[in-house]
């Protein structure tokens, strides 16, 4: 049985999250004038991405991270805060650990974000993935969320050469 709950931030403050997935493609953003659409091209091998971040990282506001257990071994987390500013629910990170993955696990942590979101009286969730993270974007996809955004120079110069564009997704929480 998964069990999840909040995590302490002065417990878990600067917990390492060592993300890595393979993919065997991304998606390009083709724009013509005014409009674009996502185009995905095949990897001639599948390729294995990683990276590392941290739980309540300083520019979170207000962070809520949530931890999924079973038999108390942490097996996924999900971070997330409200942006008072523009009342928008965003998720910072969600990591589901490699031998765990497939499992429902991700989507019972996006839930409960979303209830999260919906008791705060958030208009939007929102998160942000890479161009390159197939499953993540299908992931994501059939969870409701749509793409909203992209960010061609989000994380190096060279993004678009790396095919690894930002890419802003969201569900919207209720009408205004």
């Amino acid at each position: 049985m998964i069990e999840v709950k909040e995590l302490d931030k002065e417990k878990w403050k600067n917990y390492e999250l060592h993300f890595s997935y393979y993919t065997d493609g991304y998606y390009s953003f083709e724009v013509q004038k005014w409009d674009f659409k996502l185009v995905f091209h095949k990897y001639e091998t599948v390729v294995e991405k990683s990276f590392i971040d941290y739980l309540f990282n300083e520019w979170v506001e207000n962070p809520i991270v949530l931890g999924a257990f079973i038999n108390k071994q942490l097996v996924g987390v999900i971070e997330c805060s409200l942006e008072t500013w523009n009342n928008r629910f965003r998720i910072t990170n969600l990591l589901v650990f490699k031998n765990f993955r497939k499992q429902g696990i991700g989507k019972l942590l996006i839930n409960k974000a979303i209830e999260i979101g919906i008791r705060d009286n958030a208009r939007i969730i929102v998160l942000e993935t890479q161009t390159c993270s197939r499953n993540a974007i299908e992931f994501y996809h059939k969870m409701g969320f749509i793409p909203i955004g992209f960010d061609l120079y989000c994380y190096t110069n060279n993004d678009i050469d790396k095919n690894e564009v930002r890419l802003e997704m969201a569900k919207v929480l209720y009408s205004n």
